[in-house]
């Protein structure tokens, strides 16, 4: 820091004077007072008060004069008048106090140490005035080496007392620019992580989701409002252990999670998952979120922390539960009426004798389409039980696929389409026989309706290493990559299902997912379009030490 630093203020000005004049003035009065009490006539000489008067003047001048309102180097008025005030003192009152020359040190310091080489020449040129004048008030230079080297010696003191002000300077400026270029890279890093976390709170803001990010200790390192808010309606806050509520239920909103379970402290414990459903809230404000997480690792693997992503789903939870009741009651409705009219056919069925085959035509027509209405409504009953509980057994899945196909053989012949099946011997799965005969027979319908006619379906079975794979592939228009997707949702239908009227509610495949799912096991698609289309169900199969174990 330089001492001279104007400020725009009388405050600023007592602080230049504090620093450049003040110690000057109080030397000053020092070598009065010795000067009066060793020898008073010396201090009344002419020059002697010239010298103390002009030391005032500049002091005065220090004080009082506005320099904030000047350019700094006119303060450099106020050195040259202590430098003159020093050799006016010096002239008479060197005899009695040789260290009166000591007083220029201040004046040459401060300005060597604040106006860089002007201060410089300033103090060197300063040293020559006040050694010259005294030669020429005395009129007669020093005689001999040693008044020489009295008289130079301490003015050449002071000279490189000021040359050493000026380099120190000079060392504190670059380490000045160095600290003020390392403050403003701080300030703009600053300025734009402020920036970053600014952006980052408005886009999180901004997300539905709710997202929380807890660094690698476990503790919050930044979350969004959602985020708080479904914390709030479990019970717990996000910057506080044990990151568990009490109002925390499972998906069948009934079953209350332990705190260990909830899905921030498995996320924290480093379980990476997907899709966990919760119920949060009290009963009678619950909502409902399928919550995710991930653990975010630097380049050199560490962990960074922890990401957890929390999907409030209520409005589609509250729609499924509307729509699985909407199923159950038609289902329910449709088929208390239609078992009457079943049973009242076979009443007439049995009234209406041969001799009238146009009646008897009539009355088969409608048996045939009684009986399809009660497998549509069987459709919609089995879309709203796929949750029901299986009975396992180890079961072998060849058995199952015959069976299925002779489910379907009545089907096939009618379109000429012959079924060829292959199959491993004892291949072995851990499963619900019926649940699972249903699921291929299902797979083999839908092969075999939308297939072309007579192309055969192609269906086979092997174990590799702890998986049964069991393939079913038939020729035919196909499928397209976006009906791949929706292929299992329930109620989707193919626009060339529509287009030949084929009879169902696009539930069959819906029930094979939740089979196979509720079978630990998994069920895909592929398919060219146009060419063929081949559906792949994977499940666990029986390890032979099970099987012995349970022999």
């Amino acid at each position: 820091m330089h001492i001279v630093d104007l400020r725009s203020s009388p405050r600023g000005r007592r602080v230049v004077f504090a620093r450049t004049q003040l110690p000057f003035v109080l030397g000053l009065v020092y070598v009065a007072v010795v000067v009066a009490i060793v020898d008073l006539p010396t201090l009344v000489e002419t020059i002697s008060i010239a010298g103390f008067s002009v030391g005032i003047v500049a002091t005065v001048l220090a004080r009082l004069v506005p320099w904030e309102r000047f350019p700094p180097a006119w303060l450099l008025a106020v050195a040259v008048l202590d430098i003159v005030a020093v050799a006016f003192v010096r002239a008479e009152v060197v005899e009695v106090l040789p260290g009166v020359t000591l007083l220029a040190i201040f004046p040459m310091a401060w300005a060597a140490y604040s106006f860089d080489w002007v201060g410089v020449a300033l103090a060197i040129l300063g040293s020559v005035f006040i050694v010259a004048f005294r030669f020429f008030y005395e009129g007669a230079p020093p005689q001999s080496a040693a008044e020489w080297a009295n008289t130079v010696t301490l003015p050449l003191g002071i000279v490189a007392f000021a040359v050493t002000a000026f380099l120190a300077a000079r060392r504190l400026k670059r380490r000045e620019g160095q600290l003020a270029q390392a403050t403003r890279a701080q300030l703009r890093a600053l300025s734009e992580a402020q920036d970053a976390e600014a952006l980052v709170t408005g886009i999180l803001d901004t997300v539905e989701a709710g997202v929380a990010f807890f660094d690698a200790d476990g503790r919050l390192g930044v979350a969004n409002a959602a985020a708080r808010t479904m914390a709030t309606a479990a019970g717990f806050r996000l910057d506080e252990p044990p990151y568990a509520g009490e109002n925390v239920l499972a998906a069948d909103r009934l079953t209350r999670i332990p705190p260990e379970e909830q899905f921030i402290p498995r996320a924290l414990q480093g379980e990476i998952f997907r899709g966990h459903l919760a119920w949060l809230g009290p009963p009678d404000a619950q909502m409902a979120v399928l919550a995710s997480s991930n653990q975010l690792r630097r380049r050199d693997g560490s962990v960074q922390g922890t990401v957890v992503v929390a999907h409030d789903v209520t409005d589609l939870a509250d729609a499924i539960e509307v729509r699985e009741q909407f199923l159950r009651t038609v289902s329910h409705e449709l088929r208390t009426p239609l078992t009457s009219v079943t049973g009242f056919l076979a009443l007439i069925d049995d009234a209406v004798g041969h001799e009238d085959p146009k009646l008897r035509q009539y009355i088969d027509v409608v048996n045939r389409r009684a009986d399809d209405l009660l497998d549509r409504i069987t459709d919609l009953v089995s879309a709203t039980a796929c949750d029901r509980d299986l009975r396992f057994a180890d079961v072998d899945i060849g058995e199952i696929v015959d069976a299925a196909a002779r489910r379907i053989a009545k089907l096939a012949d009618a379109r000429s389409t012959p079924v060829h099946v292959a199959h491993a011997a004892r291949v072995q799965v851990r499963a619900d026989r019926d649940r699972l005969e249903e699921a291929v027979a299902e797979i083999l319908t839908n092969a075999v309706k939308f297939g072309e006619p007579e192309s055969p379906v192609s269906v086979s079975c092997r174990a590799h290493d702890d998986r049964v794979r069991l393939t079913v592939s038939n020729g035919g228009v196909g499928l397209s990559h976006a009906e791949q997707r929706r292929v299992f949702d329930r109620f989707y239908r193919t626009a060339h299902a529509r287009s030949r009227a084929v009879q169902g509610y696009g539930l069959g495949l819906t029930r094979v997912r939740a089979i196979v799912n509720a079978h630990e096991g998994r069920v895909h698609i592929e398919s060219d379009p146009g060419e063929r289309t081949t559906v792949t169900l994977e499940l666990p199969a029986v390890r032979p030490e099970a099987r012995r174990v349970t022999a």
